[in-house]
């Protein structure tokens, strides 16, 4: 009777271990737009797969700010939230002599991004890397 019982409570603690865990679909679609680079500002704006619109902040040069899905972050990698199905990207953006450097710190497809620009940079991001306005 104990061999019996020992088996049925191994197998319910069997089927109950990761078998059957829900993994939440984590989506690799988010868009952004780097809108303009005034003195020691970066602009940014979001159109998809953000919880955040617009983020604006101070940065001096070659001195890098990271950004995820949520807004501000540090330039470190850390651990993903997947409590949701926001994308799971992070980057580092540091200002430049000539505009901008980009650099990956979790899933996207590229490693770095640079682009030169002055005041106004109109240039788009995404998973895959630049993208045409």
């Amino acid at each position: 009777m104990k061999k019996i019982l020992f088996i049925g409570f191994l197998a319910l603690v069997l089927n109950s271990c990761g078998s059957k865990k829900d993994t939440v679909a984590v989506s690799k679609d988010f868009q952004i737009e780097i809108i303009s680079i005034n003195q020691n500002e970066i602009q940014l704006k979001c159109t998809q797969g953000c919880r955040w619109n617009e983020l604006s902040f101070d940065v001096q040069k070659y001195q890098p700010q990271g950004v995820d899905a949520y807004g501000l972050t540090h330039a470190v990698n850390t651990l993903a939230d997947l409590s949701d199905r926001l994308p799971d990207f992070k980057f580092s953006i540091e200002r430049t002599d000539n505009g901008v450097h980009l650099e990956s710190i979790r899933d996207t497809a590229w490693n770095e991004l640079s682009f030169n620009c002055n005041t106004t940079c109109d240039a788009r991001i995404n998973y895959e890397g630049m993208v045409s306005p």
